[in-house]
């Protein structure tokens, strides 16, 4: 990566607002808003403490009542109103000027341009005011405060100002701001926001000289799983009709391979975006439930911090935010930073292929390809093509579709068995070499391998062939039996 930090013209955040309440991760927070305003002259950063006088105000009128009767005359009550508000009020600002003191010093000594925020009221709402008043396009707070406890990992504040401050970044402090040894970890989709994030994150890894990854998860296991709990559901009848075993093969070879190839495309531009910039990003691409493979592979890398954009590809004009950064943001093993979508386009490189020439799709070709669903047509139409070039041909006939679809399972040609010397598999026993992967692969295994020839040490989908009966190499039948381990 090329180190440095960024120009004072281009300073990582115009405009920072810090929460504050003297609790160990709001010192961590202090600190990570103090570094980040160093990186540029003109940021400016504000520190905010909400007091609740009133709301001490009123408890102590509901408690009133219960007060000895000496205290119930009309004229003692208003004396004790009155010198309890003084007391509550003014102690209050007391304390969030104790709070705040540290971080004025600090800011001071740094020559940064500061201010203290001391609104009265409801926590969250008045910290929510002060952002949008402020204009701050970053918030930084813990990832809880004096009422945390062992089951809460997050504070109620900080989540309802993750869900609410939709317009500004959020960073959300665990640990110390270091990233000696810790990479910066960022969650790519391929969509706008998590490029926008991209960008958020190769920025702070130049200002901080630290390691940049970016990480891609897709999810090849849902479908097959819904598929068997609607094999489940349905009447022999329905499920010849439905054709279950094309189906699978389908999304086993077209949906999962497509979304592989989907995901790494973006991986790829993703890194082309942080090379425009200045800075190498190495990428990783996982299988599975995102929130859970990212959280994970943050905590197998000691992630210093997890950037994620606050929407994915599927944001609904209905959500506050994405299921993937909240759960993350829950979960919670580093330092969490969610990006708002960009306020201008981000323009990110294409993959440009110039020894990759455009196929030639015959009519008769298009055509056939026309009959595939609409939903898998993309994903299906790149494994065709993908097909053809592996051949080294340069036109995409009715033929090459009918051997992609005959290679599936999909009823355009048949398989042949072959007729070999071969002796039968009587067992075929699997090991597992993917621990996560769900047990659902099994039935699909069968129809991919009836016909085929194995050996021990094979790998088919998400399994290891460790023993065959007859030894060596065999041709798998209808009759022979597999075994699972």
């Amino acid at each position: 990566m090329q180190k440095g930090s960024l120009s004072d013209e281009t300073p990582l955040y115009k405009r920072i607002l810090v929460a504050i309440d003297g609790s160990v991760c709001s010192d961590q927070a202090m600190e990570a808003a103090l570094a980040i305003s160093q990186r540029g002259e003109k940021t400016r950063l504000f520190g905010c403490h909400v007091y609740a006088a009133k709301m001490h105000r009123t408890r102590f009128e509901d408690m009133e009542h219960g007060l000895p009767e000496r205290y119930q005359d009309e004229k003692k009550l208003f004396s004790l109103r009155n010198a309890h508000d003084d007391l509550i009020t003014e102690g209050m600002k007391l304390i969030s000027d104790s709070y705040l003191a540290p971080l004025s010093t600090k800011a001071q000594q740094m020559g940064l341009v500061y201010k203290d925020l001391i609104p009265e009221g409801r926590n969250y709402v008045e910290l929510l005011r002060s952002i949008k008043e402020n204009q701050a396009d970053l918030v930084v707070l813990g990832a809880w405060g004096h009422g945390h406890i062992p089951e809460s990992s997050l504070g109620s504040l900080t989540e309802r100002i993750l869900l609410y401050a939709p317009g500004c970044d959020i960073l959300v402090i665990r640990k110390p701001w270091s990233f000696k040894g810790c990479p910066i970890i960022t969650g790519v989709d391929g969509s706008e926001n998590s490029y926008a994030a991209l960008k958020r994150a190769a920025e702070v890894a130049k200002a901080f000289e630290a390691l940049l990854e970016a990480v891609a998860v897709y999810d090849p296991f849902f479908h097959t799983g819904v598929f068997r709990t609607i094999e489940d559901s349905l009447p022999e009848s329905e499920k010849k009709r439905f054709n279950f075993p094309a189906q699978e093969k389908l999304h086993d070879e077209i949906i999962d391979r497509g979304l592989e190839g989907l995901y790494q495309e973006a991986l790829e531009r993703g890194e082309l975006l942080t090379r425009s910039m200045g800075v190498d990003a190495n990428t990783k691409l996982l299988k599975g439930k995102v929130y859970s493979q990212l959280h994970h592979y943050a905590a197998l890398r000691g992630a210093g911090l997890l950037v994620m954009g606050r929407w994915g590809l599927h944001q609904e004009s209905e959500s506050l935010i994405g299921t993937t950064p909240l759960n993350i943001a829950r979960l919670g093993i580093t330092n969490t930073l969610v990006v708002s979508p960009s306020k201008i386009p981000l323009e990110v490189p294409k993959i440009h292929e110039e020894n990759r020439k455009p196929l030639i799709w015959t009519d008769d070709a298009g055509k056939l390809f026309d009959r595939v669903p609409p939903f898998v047509r993309s994903m299906a139409r790149k494994a065709v093509e993908d097909h053809v070039r592996e051949k080294g041909f340069s036109e995409v006939t009715i033929e090459s579709v009918q051997e992609v679809a005959g290679l599936l399972g999909m009823g355009a040609a048949k398989r042949v068995q072959k007729k070999t010397g071969l002796p039968e598999a009587q067992v075929v026993v699997l090991r597992k070499v993917k621990r996560l992967a769900p047990d659902f692969h099994r039935h699909i295994l069968k129809g991919k391998i009836v016909g085929q020839e194995l050996k021990k040490g094979q790998r088919i989908l998400v399994y290891e062939v460790v023993e065959t009966v007859p030894s060596g190499l065999v041709r798998v039948t209808e009759k022979t039996q597999l075994e699972f381990r």
